[in-house]
């Protein structure tokens, strides 16, 4: 089985802030295998309005594609021409039923996280299922030279709220300290604000692109980092690393984080948080590794070399192989 075309949803309307991620993977795949990126055809969305239970009218080559949750169900879309790959999956009991269901005629069925892939083989998945895991775009292939640091500390996209809590003792003691983070004070902005603030107070800009948060995140000397779903929220439970660790890491920053270990460790052992950082548990140990963090460079050949692990082109040939025996 191979990749003849991946399907994409770039140009349908309602688009949100984490798409353009999943887009630069679209573009990488398709790069490295060779084949187009088509628009996800207005006739399956009607399909889909009006309940019909059809195949004639999947794709009839084999097709790559992300989908969002694993709750998202297009019924086209489940047909043996069909490569999913699910970005978000938080099934329990006879939610796995209906997911099985979902993807019943897929030859195979992609997860983006290992916990995920553990989660279900666990749960004796009767689907044939594969690993591939999130990455970061080769386009970000650039760190080599030491990046120059504008301020101590920056904060970009979902905080752990442990370490938050931990952050604002810190400045809070520390007042010398500079720091970039979206949303004025020093309130935990959870409502995914685009304004950026220096110490709270003094607007700096608003982050509109990939460029422009990848530019603000490399500008600081260290940054924080905690696993989705080791502290409260929707995720509880399922224990996820993002892909925003990858953007960390490719910004050059130290990063003080905060993961589970064991079984509900499995993303962060798969991406070894651990050559980075402990996780970072009570506040003494915050405040012992920021001021660390502070004073030394972080050792750009150690990144570079991590990196070149987790870039999209090195997922493709994983999967070139995973999919050559379908």
């Amino acid at each position: 089985m191979g990749i003849q075309q991946i399907l994409t949803r770039r140009f349908n309307p309602g688009q949100n802030y984490a798409l353009p991620i999943i887009y630069e993977w679209e573009n990488e795949i398709s790069r490295e295998i060779g084949v187009p990126v088509r628009p996800y055809p207005s006739l399956y969305r009607y399909v889909n309005r009006l309940g019909l239970h059809t195949s004639l009218v999947a794709p009839f080559s084999d097709t790559f594609r992300f989908v969002i949750n694993g709750r998202d169900y297009d019924e086209p879309m489940n047909s043996k021409h069909i490569i999913p790959c699910i970005i978000d999956f938080f099934e329990k009991g006879e939610q796995l039923q209906e997911f099985y269901r979902k993807h019943s005629r897929n030859k195979i069925v992609l997860l983006s996280s290992p916990f995920d892939y553990q989660y279900l083989k666990e749960h004796k998945c009767p689907l044939n299922i594969g690993l591939f895991a999130y990455s970061l775009s080769d386009k970000y292939a650039k760190l080599k030279n030491k990046l120059e640091k504008k301020y101590d500390i920056v904060l970009t996209g979902r905080q752990d709220p442990f370490l938050y809590s931990f952050f604002v003792e810190y400045v809070k003691k520390h007042p010398n300290v500079t720091y970039v983070k979206r949303g004025e004070g020093l309130d935990n902005d959870r409502q995914k604000t685009k304004g950026y603030y220096l110490n709270g107070k003094e607007y700096i800009g608003s982050i509109d692109t990939r460029e422009d948060f990848m530019k603000l995140q490399a500008q600081g000397r260290v940054t924080l980092y905690g696993v989705q779903g080791y502290y409260d929220g929707f995720t509880k439970g399922f224990y996820h690393m993002t892909p925003h660790f990858l953007e960390i890491i490719a910004c050059g920053c130290h990063v003080l984080l905060r993961y589970p270990s064991g079984s509900d460790g499995i993303d962060a052992q798969y991406y070894e948080f651990n050559k980075f950082s402990p996780s970072i548990e009570t506040y003494d140990e915050f405040e012992y590794a920021m001021d660390c963090a502070l004073k030394t460079d972080v050792d750009l050949e150690m990144y570079s070399s991590y990196l070149e692990k987790h870039y999209t082109s090195s997922r493709v040939r994983e999967l070139k192989e995973l999919l050559s025996g379908l």
